[in-house]
């Protein structure tokens, strides 16, 4: 805690000034200042490139904050457990850089309820002014990575043409000097911050970079940096080739000569690079909320305002909107078809049923593996860098079985769409075909429309297939889907087998299509349930650091 030279009272960093600032005198000083240089007696045993701080343990999860304040940290930022954190003071590595805080809390509170004005399903909860107060400013360690590569490098390519009945080839080489030398990538140094949430708010801009001082810590908290450099050595590495490859491939050379993007990336991937790395802080608001035993975070970026949340679902609320919705379309349509005067066959209600259950399957199957993935944190690099060897086994066991790798043809860019715009263009088709008067509610629109639903499925599913490189597929053991999807089968079959049986009465038709309808409801209720999982995370476990057992890992 740094006292104000005027009236002796608690001076901070204020982001709207850029300033140290007295909350009391509106004193003003520069965060470099020499006044909050250590005194010679405080610097006893502190090396140049060192700084004394205050830690803050979080007894429940053993994540650890640090701070240059004294004062009595009362919650935990990471599994919102409501204690007073163990104190004591330590010694820290000083990073290189630091961004200091560019957004105000009135601006942090002000883009989280932007964002919560659009999730009109969202918990009253998370809109509470007790809920915003909890919003805390935290800078973030993240790795800086330079990479540098030159040389000469040469490419493959062929062109063929046929002359008759024969095909001639011609081989080249097409040779390019590479002079690759790229500065500020970025990956967070804290296992604590899971890098789902660290990629969403990303990118920070480096020329808002500032030379450290703990002066900037002032007011607000910082994580430890406990991620090796190493960790995301390689992944640098091959940022900036897939970059210099499409850059390289630019060059009309290559393509005219028959070499692909896969062969100046494979040409580039020989290269040696050279990469190394610099500590920065970046600044974070952060919010944890904790229900039962799990835990919900909302970062937002403390130099852009960029926010990514995690946003659950109020069963009521949805179910309330669903109504809403549904009456208005439901007299639309009645309205529609006395103007045309066609009445929706048995049949073709089943079908549309049959439709819905399908969807509401593939979203249980996707949910199912996204929550596996999740609770697992197979993706989570940082964090699963700090596991113990036995959880490590315990993963890998749950994992076994379930994880492969697909090989697909590497391609000069992503490919679009997928299996999401697939359903919706699908969907918006069948609408469409029964909007024509003409083919309002008959067979044939039905048969196209599920034809048409197919055929873009189909073309979604391939699409999202074409991307950059090898990519890993876990799914999830059946045995945990099993729960969500057994609904939508359940409809599935009923539908199908009124639909094969074809009674002569139209009571059954409904009796099944009532069924079918409350087991797809049924789903979506499951469905919710399990978003609402996504959305939170176990509350975390981290491996405890302090004491002796902390300095000596530095």
């Amino acid at each position: 805690m740094y006292a104000c030279p005027n009236c002796n009272g608690n001076i901070k960093f204020d982001p709207a000034t850029q300033m140290m600032r007295c909350s009391y005198c509106d004193t003003q000083i520069s965060p470099h200042d020499k006044m909050f240089a250590r005194s010679a007696d405080e610097e006893k045993g502190i090396g140049d490139d060192e700084y004394e701080i205050t830690y803050y343990t979080c007894p429940q999860c053993g994540g650890e904050l640090m701070t240059d304040d004294n004062t009595a940290a009362t919650f935990c930022s990471y599994c919102g457990a409501s204690t007073i954190l163990e104190m004591r003071v330590g010694k820290e590595k000083k990073p290189d850089y630091i961004i200091p805080f560019k957004k105000t809390r009135e601006d942090c509170v002000k883009e989280y309820r932007k964002v919560l004005r659009r999730a009109i399903f969202a918990p009253s909860e998370l809109r509470k002014d007790e809920t915003v107060e909890r919003f805390r400013g935290i800078y973030m360690p993240y790795w800086i990575y330079n990479v540098k590569s030159e040389g000469e490098f040469t490419a493959n390519g062929s062109v063929s043409k046929r002359r008759g009945d024969y095909i001639y080839t011609t081989r080249y080489g097409i040779k390019g000097d590479l002079n690759a030398d790229y500065n500020g990538i970025a990956y967070d140094a804290s296992s604590s911050f899971e890098d789902r949430l660290s990629e969403a708010i990303a990118p920070f801009d480096l020329k808002d970079s500032d030379e450290f001082t703990s002066a900037y810590f002032s007011g607000f908290y910082a994580d430890t940096d406990d991620v090796e450099a190493e960790l995301y050595d390689q992944e640098a590495r091959d940022v900036v080739m897939a970059d210099v490859a499409r850059e390289a491939f630019r060059n009309r050379e290559y393509s005219s000569h028959g070499a692909t993007a896969t062969d100046v990336s494979q040409a580039l991937e020989k290269k040696e690079a050279h990469v190394n790395h610099k500590l920065a802080m970046f600044p974070v608001w952060f919010l944890s909320n904790q229900s039962n035993d799990r835990v919900s975070y909302a970062v937002i970026n403390g130099q852009t305002g960029r926010a990514a949340m995690d946003i659950p679902i109020d069963i009521k609320k949805y179910f309330i909107g669903v109504a809403i919705i549904s009456v208005p379309l439901f007299l639309l349509s009645v309205f529609v078809s006395e103007r045309a005067d066609a009445v929706m066959s048995p049949r073709l209600m089943l079908a549309f049923i049959f439709l819905l259950s399908v969807v509401a399957l593939i979203f249980a199957d996707r949910q199912g593996d996204e929550l596996f993935i999740r609770e697992l944190l197979f993706t989570d690099r940082g964090y699963n860098s700090r596991r113990t060897p036995e959880q490590i086994k315990e993963t890998q066991e749950q994992l076994e079985g379930n994880v492969r790798i697909k090989k697909s043809k590497p391609k000069a860019s992503a490919g679009k769409g997928g299996l999401g715009s697939a359903l919706i263009y699908g969907f918006g088709v069948f609408c469409v075909l029964h909007l024509i008067p003409i083919g309002f509610f008959n067979e044939l629109s039905i048969v196209a429309a599920v034809l048409v639903f197919i055929v873009t499925l189909i073309v979604g599913i391939v699409s999202k297939a074409r991307i950059s490189r090898d990519r890993v597929i876990v799914k999830a053991p059946v045995s945990r889907k099993i729960g969500t999807s057994i609904f939508p089968i359940a409809s599935m079959i009923i539908t199908a087998l009124m639909w094969i049986i074809n009674p002569v009465s139209d009571v059954y038709f409904y009796v099944t299509a009532v069924i079918g309808m409350a087991l797809i409801g049924v789903a979506v209720s499951k469905l919710v349930s399990k978003h609402n999982t996504l959305t939170s995370r176990k509350l975390p476990q981290f491996n405890k650091r302090g004491g002796e057992e902390h300095e000596n890992d530095r």
